[in-house]
């Protein structure tokens, strides 16, 4: 994090140190890009000629960026406001979520999370097309960044948006996007000049409009703690397939006889051998493979790449059986937990990105103002659900629970509200059965008669009571 005062001038030199300060971290964002893609450090092993160099590259950097990124993200989030006294929406979001739609954010989402898991961090840049119309895409982290002030609260101060510009191969400028929460400036900075391209630009957007979402904390990458497991595992697996193929290059060794050139050529060619003497003795020359103890070795090593990452093995013999819901989310207890990390870093990041288009389309005259607090973003996890065992727990809490909650824990159910809805029209809408009308009238004169029974009752009661008082 990178922070300044609020009064800090913005010089050629403030803006240097800033783009510097990113910079540091350019080599460490590549080596992440590189293993996620597949450019591992075993790829770039080197032997001598006469050795076997096998490059065996099991990704699993891939593997667990792309199983965090499915399972938060596998179903688009859904954005939900309260209902007032009268049952009505309070708040009216469908503008801010109309331009979602007409850019597609649920493909945005998906690539800002998956950069989030490769890298710890990735910004969003909020901008207005030539339609005066928000919209987002993402900006590489090494072409960003956002300055905070130096208080308790590190609020946004502005952020840069840069690129350098090469004249060959000779560096001659940053061409730099300066952002702050009122206005857009284009400069061009060098080791010695700062200059402003044009007039600033006036934004509505209200804040900055530069958007970090953070993996964590530490803006770790998923993978990022297990780099040198996965190297070792990759190392392991290269080096397997290359005393299996040593094993057909064997050295054979010949005792107590003598070949000249022409008898060695055609041992060669033929790979047999004929009058062998009564003293001599032929072998090959191997290394005895202990299989068992590098396949321990293995698996030891892909516990660990799991048991670290906390991305689960769904490869693993505990989740091929037909488990219940229950079993499963117990195998998936702590894969489940640091998603649920994940998704609270990630939806305060998209609860600035409302924020940012609500400003902007209330400064349009398109929407109310919506109070952020008032937002709910809802992850739905994509995981095999057992909708049998979800129907028999909505059945046994009909008489506790509104039915909108019931509905809404089916993993079918898109509109929990909607379906509640759809659901009583179409009972108000069926055709009332005659049989139940005269079960209805026989009822009512079941219940006229008891109550004529009970008063003729009372009154012989009242009778008795009056001649025993005589």
């Amino acid at each position: 994090m990178y922070t300044l005062s609020k009064d800090t001038e913005i010089t050629n030199i403030v803006l240097n140190d800033v783009i510097a300060y990113n910079e540091k971290y350019k080599g460490r964002l590549k080596r992440l890009g590189d293993y996620y893609i597949g450019k591992q450090d075993i790829m770039g092993r080197t032997k001598e000629d006469r050795l076997k160099n096998n490059k065996v590259m099991i990704n699993h950097a891939k593997y667990i960026t792309d199983t965090n990124v499915g399972y938060l993200l596998g179903n688009p989030v859904d954005y939900q406001v309260g209902k007032n006294e009268k049952g009505e929406l309070a708040y009216n979001i469908e503008p801010v979520l109309d331009a979602y739609k007409k850019q597609t954010i649920n493909d945005l989402d998906t690539e800002i999370a998956k950069d989030v898991s490769i890298f710890g961090y990735q910004y969003e840049y909020v901008y207005a097309n030539s339609e005066a119309e928000p919209r987002s895409c993402e900006i590489d982290d090494d072409n960003a960044i956002i300055v905070y002030d130096d208080t308790v609260e590190h609020n946004k101060l502005f952020a840069l948006i840069y690129r350098p510009i090469y004249k060959g191969n000779t560096f001659k400028y940053w061409d730099i996007i300066f952002v702050d929460d009122k206005e857009e400036i284009h400069y061009k900075s060098s080791d010695k000049t700062l200059r402003k391209q044009g007039k600033p630009k006036a934004h509505a957007f209200g804040k900055v409009p530069l958007i970090c979402y953070k993996n964590n904390p530490e803006l770790l990458g998923d993978f990022e703690p297990v780099i040198s497991l996965i190297d070792a595992y990759n190392l392991l697996q290269s080096d397997r397939v290359n005393d299996k193929e040593q094993l057909v290059d064997a050295i054979l060794c010949l005792y107590g006889m003598d070949f000249d050139d022409d008898q060695a050529e055609m041992l060669k060619d033929s790979r047999m051998l004929a009058n062998i003497p009564t003293d001599g003795r032929v072998e090959y020359l191997v290394k005895t493979l202990q299989e068992n103890d590098v396949d321990i070795l293995r698996q030891n090593l892909e516990n660990d790449i799991h048991k670290i990452s906390m991305v689960p093995n769904m490869s693993d013999e505990n989740f091929a059986n037909n488990s219940s819901g229950v079993a499963i989310r117990y195998k998936l207890l702590a894969f489940e937990q640091n998603i649920k990390n994940k998704e609270r870093y990630m939806e305060k990041g998209l609860m600035e990105r409302f924020e940012l288009y609500n400003n902007f389309l209330v400064k349009m005259s398109k929407m109310q103002e919506v109070p952020i607090e008032e937002v709910d973003a809802v992850f739905k996890r994509n995981l095999p659900s057992n909708d049998f065992e979800t129907s028999q727990m909505i059945n046994n809490l009909a008489d506790f629970l509104p039915a909108e909650t019931l509905v809404s824990q089916l993993s079918f159910v898109k509109d929990a509200s909607e379906e509640v809805e759809l659901k009583k029209l179409e009972d108000e809408a069926k055709p009332s059965d005659p049989y139940d009308d005269l079960f209805k009238q026989n009822e009512i004169g079941d219940a006229n008669v008891k109550e004529d029974m009970d008063n003729d009752s009372q009154n012989n009661q009242m009778d008795t009571d009056n001649a025993v008082n005589v």
